[in-house]
C-alpha cells in the first residue's frame, strides 16, 4: 500500500471514532505507520496546545511550528525543548513573522476579545514561503457550558510568478469542542465539529515590489478575515442549529411520554373507581 493509500486510510479510520479522542486514536494510528506519522498529523485538524518558554511567554504548539517533538516560540523563536540542527525561518521571514504576530494579536482581540494567537513563516523550495495564522480560545464556563475550546487554524501558500505577481491559496480549518453541563430534560453532551474552506485568489504587487511586507501582511490578513467570518456563520447554523433541533425534539418526544404516562395513569384509576 501507497503512502497516500495508507495516509487516506487512517483518516477514514478517524471520521469514523468519537472527535473527542481524535489526538489519542491519532497518535495510535502514527505508530502503525511511523515513517509517514509526520504527514499524517499534517493532515489531522486537531484542538491547538498551548505552550510556555522558561520566560513564561505563552505561544500555540502545532504542526507548523514543530520539530521533532519540539516547538518553536514565535515569541523567542527557539524550540522548546531546545534541539539542534533545528529548521528555522529565513531571516527576511523572521521579520515579516514579528510583524504579522503584531498584526494578528490585534485582530484576536478585536473579534475573539481573549485567547491566544501565533503566526508561523517558513520558506518553500519554489522560491515562495508559507504561513500558518493560528488562535485557541477557551470557551468560559457559563450556564449551560461547562468547558470547551475553539481552535481557528489557517494555513496560506504563497508563491510568486518571478515578476509582480503573487498568488495566495488559504486553507481555513475550525475546530470547535463544547461539553454541555448536565439538566433534567437532555442530559450531559458533546458538540464536537470541524469545517474547512480554502481560497484562492492572485494580486499584483506594488510596483518595484515596494512596501512588499505590508502588501504580504495586507493580503494575508483579509482573506483570513473573509475565510473565517464566513465559517463562524456556518457553524452559528449548521452545527449549533442543528444542535438546538436535536434538543427540542428531544425534550419534545420527552414531554410527550410524560403526558402519555400520565393519561394511561389517570385512566387507570378512573377505571378502579368507577370500572
Amino acid at each position: 500500500m501507497e503512502s497516500k493509500e495508507k495516509i487516506l486510510s487512517c483518516l477514514n479510520i478517524l471520521k469514523r471514532l468519537p472527535p473527542t479522542q481524535i489526538q489519542k486514536n491519532a497518535a495510535a494510528l502514527a505508530s502503525l505507520i511511523p515513517d509517514y506519522a509526520e504527514e499524517l498529523y499534517q493532515k489531522i485538524d486537531k484542538p491547538l496546545d498551548i505552550g510556555q518558554d522558561e520566560k513564561g511567554n505563552q505561544y500555540i504548539q502545532s504542526e507548523f511550528n514543530r520539530d521533532g517533538d519540539s516547538f518553536r516560540s514565535h515569541v523567542t523563536n527557539q524550540y522548546y525543548p531546545q534541539i539542534d540542527d533545528a529548521v528555522y525561518p529565513s531571516d527576511a521571514l523572521r521579520k515579516l513573522e514579528i510583524k504579522a504576530n503584531a498584526v494578528f494579536d490585534e485582530y484576536r482581540r478585536l473579534y475573539y476579545e481573549g485567547g491566544l494567537s501565533s503566526c508561523y513563516f517558513w520558506d518553500k523550495e519554489d522560491g515562495g514561503f508559507a504561513t500558518a495564522w493560528l488562535i485557541r480560545k477557551n470557551v468560559e464556563k457559563s450556564k449551560g457550558i461547562e468547558d470547551g475550546s475553539w481552535s481557528s487554524i489557517n494555513v496560506i501558500d504563497i508563491k510568486t510568478d518571478g515578476k509582480s505577481k503573487w498568488t495566495y491559496k488559504i486553507t481555513t480549518s475550525v475546530v470547535l469542542e463544547m461539553n454541555i453541563v448536565q439538566n433534567q430534560d437532555v442530559g450531559k453532551f458533546n458538540i464536537t465539529g470541524t469545517l474547512t474552506k480554502q481560497k484562492e485568489e492572485s494580486f499584483e504587487a506594488p510596483a518595484g515590489n515596494k512596501d512588499l511586507e505590508l502588501f504580504h501582511i495586507m493580503k494575508i490578513g483579509t482573506l483570513v478575515e473573509d475565510v473565517e467570518s464566513y465559517l463562524r456563520s456556518q457553524l452559528d447554523g449548521v452545527y449549533f442549529g442543528k444542535t438546538k433541533d436535536i434538543v427540542f425534539q428531544t425534550r419534545f418526544i420527552e414531554g410527550e411520554k410524560h403526558f402519555i404516562q400520565q393519561r394511561q395513569g389517570l385512566a387507570g384509576e378512573f377505571k378502579q373507581k368507577y370500572g
